[in-house]
């Protein structure tokens, strides 16, 4: 095993003589977060020309229900001026195998604000290295769900974190600066660290350069340890369907998401883990990398991090609708185990007791025998409280998990016909299960 901490440059690292060139796949993936209605797909829309969302019936609601993805690229160009001239940071549209005019590359999650989808948000925050924080100036402050944002970035320890005060144009300037100065005290209490604050607005033209230059800034100097047992987290499945020679079909199956480690290949043999459920026996699946694609560009390998889709020959019965998202992806044999139940050391979020209804009945946090929402990773499972210790506690989960130790988890309970995270903390142990 070879370690190796690099900043989120375009590099790549050479596993026979360990030299450093350059790479194309993204080098960062930052997050979008906040409230619903708060311009995050707005927001990704005026950077570069697109819509995060994609499926059709996001598109007609224009809301974000899944996970948005978009790759970007920041380049420089001389300006000519009356005085002189000068450099502006543009976005490239078109990408291209190594471009020598690029100086950053990151790709952008578009995580739902909506609370009836919170595990889709935890799900995105499973891969990201910073984020976006949005706040509207329309609205009080802070909202529930900024608060839970919050809760979910400190649990992930993601410290590199932009707000973007939105709408701006619907306050005064004095009332404008009041409420900065108040959101700004109530984060820095939270995190405990100085933020970049961006102002943001529909109707008026934003200076992309302004912006661009605040990303850099804040997220150049991300780093990342390369080992090479590579580790895909897998966020988004798709089918793809080919009409090949005398009209035969061809399905494949293709996993998107982020490599947190190591190196993949093309051709490369892998295993997908945690696999298919049968008869109380759990089957891995072994299959050889067909392709690697950052949207329409083919790139011949990948280091960690940015968003990437990697194409199997797996049947897309099984990856059709995201129906193995939270799989890992890896070599064979160098996967995390498979656990069927966990063993957590946790933090209670809420207080011991919580309103239920508005009725004001109350119950305890967590019980014995209570159903609740597991997220890991990029992994959301129900699952049974079977024990309550002092400092931790034991579940039983629905559907198997893969994931390595010291691994963070939130644990979400329905309340008021939502599910609200109560306690988050790491995995400490568990019941594992040995693959077929």
């Amino acid at each position: 095993m070879y370690g190796l901490l690099i900043s989120a440059k375009l590099l790549n690292v050479n596993k026979k003589t360990f030299t450093l060139n350059k790479i194309t796949n993204p080098s960062i993936t930052l997050g979008t977060l906040g409230n619903v209605s708060h311009g995050k797909t707005t927001f990704i829309k005026k950077l570069n020309s697109i819509y995060s969302y994609q499926s059709k019936n996001e598109i007609n609601n224009k809301i974000t229900i899944k996970l948005g993805y978009s790759n970007s690229k920041i380049i420089k160009k001389k300006v000519s001026s009356f005085i002189n001239n000068r450099i502006k940071l543009y976005l490239q549209k078109n990408r291209s195998l190594f471009d020598t005019s690029t100086i950053f590359d990151f790709s952008i999650v578009d995580c739902p604000g909506h609370e009836i989808l919170g595990s889709t948000l935890l799900t995105g925050i499973s891969i990201i290295d910073g984020s976006f924080l949005f706040i509207s100036q329309e609205e009080w402050f802070p909202q529930t769900q900024t608060i839970e944002h919050l809760v979910a970035l400190k649990n992930k320890n993601i410290t590199h974190i932009v707000i973007v005060l939105s709408k701006i144009d619907l306050l005064k300037l004095n009332l404008f600066f009041y409420r900065y100065i108040i959101i700004k005290s109530f984060i820095e209490k939270v995190h405990s660290f100085k933020n970049t604050f961006i102002p943001f607005t529909e109707k008026i033209e934003i200076n992309k350069h302004f912006i661009f230059k605040n990303i850099i800034k804040r997220f150049e100097n991300i780093t990342r340890c390369l080992q090479f047992s590579p580790v895909f987290t897998v966020i988004r499945t798709f089918a793809l369907t080919n009409k090949a020679y005398k009209n035969t079909i061809i399905t494949r199956g293709i996993f998107g998401g982020s490599l947190i480690k190591g190196l993949l290949k093309i051709n490369q043999f892998v295993e997908i883990r945690p696999g298919i459920l049968k008869k109380k026996s759990i089957y891995p699946f072994f299959n050889k990398i067909v392709s690697i694609k950052d949207f329409n560009l083919d790139i011949p390998e990948i280091l960690p991090k940015g968003l990437i889709a990697i194409e199997t020959n797996i049947s897309s019965q099984f990856t059709n609708k995201d129906l193995m998202v939270g799989s890992v992806i890896g070599e064979v044999g160098s996967l995390p185990a498979i656990y069927k139940a966990l063993k957590i050391s946790f933090k209670i979020i809420r207080k011991n007791k919580v309103r239920q209804s508005k009725r004001n009945t109350k119950v305890n946090i967590i019980q014995v025998g209570e159903l609740v929402l597991i997220n890991i990773n990029s992994t959301s499972t129900l699952g049974v409280i079977m024990k309550i210790d002092y400092s931790s506690v034991f579940i039983y989960l629905n559907t198997p998990i893969c994931s390595s130790l010291r691994t963070k988890v939130t644990v979400s309970k329905f309340i008021d016909q939502k599910w609200r995270i109560i306690i988050w903390g790491s995995l400490v142990n568990g019941l594992r299960i040995v693959p077929f």
